[in-house]
């Protein structure tokens, strides 16, 4: 699908989508609980469809926001993460609790993305593994995993320590994880943690060691997966380049590491209050200015907030930005791309990006979507400020994280053919 956007100020209201990276983890968390969890809001995307057929692989049960788990066994020795990386790395170490030989296969560019924290790991333990190609996917796993001292780096992406905290404690003895490097992400094990924790899991993190008893179990609960801060992004900038917009549906208490938009916002002198009596956040339009921006914590909001610096007064420097380059796309680099396509004075410097900021974008283009759903959505709320027509191909990426996406641009007051 290809889709072109004529350029319009979007405004309104929009009740935000729910959390991906909750939905994976109540889902999971749900499918290792002995008996019937009830998740509510589930978000429907191509990630979170990959998540529930590698549950029903592992004998999980899923019936609408009925979640039955708690006796895993080998339905299926398949399992295909499709593109998304949570899936796949949060299920390695869950297959590996059976003794079954498991293939996980993968989409896109999934297959070229690392593996070598697991790898390293099961070298370690002693455990199997076989990669079938020069890629990482296919990869052959067979447990089982085993307990003891782990150390791992904790400069990695963060869904490699989440898959071993959903594992660990199914095992009958104790778990010691240390972090031999500063953790990274911090905000996605915090949000694993409190998951965990809600499913009756004990885990302790003390600086650099996480220490996780043996021989729990999950009990089943009743769940409501709130608002994406990591998608609102997207309409909380749409709001400050172009007019009035209000967002509900985000808990204004949630853990989710991404709710540092706002904050990041109010540095760059952006207008974003919070009102209670509604429970939604209002963005108004605003003349932003540049900042230093450290991704190191929050490196999904790169895209957007690349866009919101290409057109804020002066100069936005982001730093820690190499955890960009591991996503769907290599997103530093595209987005380098999109912007000096855009007309945006841009450069990368290492582990830095500097970005000067204009008033008004380059249009009457056409933009790659490089596969990547952040990048694409970046694009769209980027077009707002363009001085013409700007066109998507390969849209339909959005799909993999937000299906609905241009259906609420367009509800907002955007203009989009679709080709």
């Amino acid at each position: 699908m290809n889709i072109t956007i004529t350029p319009k100020k979007l405004s309104g209201e929009v009740s935000v989508v729910s959390s991906k990276s909750l939905s994976h983890r109540y889902l999971i968390a749900a499918g290792l609980s002995k008996g019937t969890s009830v998740i509510e809001n589930i978000l429907d995307s191509d990630d979170l469809d990959a998540t529930k057929e590698a549950l029903k692989s592992l004998g999980v049960i899923i019936d609408g926001n009925q979640i039955t788990g708690g006796n895993l066994k080998t339905v299926k020795d398949t399992i295909d993460a499709k593109e998304s990386g949570s899936t796949l790395r949060f299920m390695i170490p869950i297959a590996m609790l059976l003794r079954d030989k498991i293939t996980f296969t993968g989409q896109g560019r999934l297959p070229k993305r690392p593996l070598d924290v697991y790898f390293d790991i099961f070298k370690q333990k002693h455990c199997y593994y076989n990669q079938l190609t020069t890629d990482y996917l296919p990869l052959e796993v067979k447990g089982q995993l085993k307990p003891g001292f782990y150390q791992v780096q904790g400069d990695i992406s963060s869904q490699f320590l989440t898959g071993l905290l959903f594992a660990l404690p199914l095992l009958k003895k104790d778990s010691v994880i240390e972090l031999i490097t500063p953790l990274e992400s911090k905000g996605y094990i915090d949000l694993t943690m409190d998951v965990l924790k809600s499913f009756g899991i004990q885990i302790v993190h003390i600086d650099e060691f996480i220490y996780i008893k043996g021989s729990q179990s999950y009990l089943p609960q009743s769940v409501t997966v709130e608002g994406d801060y990591s998608q609102a992004a997207f309409w909380m900038v749409a709001g400050l380049i172009g007019n009035h917009i209000e967002l509900f549906n985000l808990a204004l208490d949630s853990k989710q590491g991404d709710k540092k938009i706002i904050d990041i916002i109010k540095e760059m002198n952006g207008n974003i209050t919070y009102k209670s009596l509604s429970k939604s956040y209002v963005v108004e339009p605003s003349l932003t200015k540049g900042a230093t921006i450290d991704l190191m914590h929050v490196p999904d909001l790169g895209p957007i907030l690349m866009v919101l610096a290409a057109l804020s007064e002066g100069t936005t420097k982001f730093i820690n930005t190499s955890r960009l380059r591991i996503k769907e796309s290599d997103r530093l680099q595209a987005m380098y791309e999109v912007l000096i396509k855009f007309d945006v004075d841009m450069e990368i410097l290492g582990d830095e990006a500097i970005i000067h900021g204009k008033k008004i974008l380059k249009g009457h283009q056409s933009f790659d979507s490089y596969g990547d759903h952040r990048i694409t959505m970046a694009i769209a709320i980027a077009a707002i400020k363009a001085d013409g027509p700007v066109t998507i191909l390969n849209a339909g990426v959005v799909n993999k994280s937000y299906p609905e996406f241009f259906k609420v641009y367009q509800s907002l007051g955007g203009a989009i053919h679709e080709s």
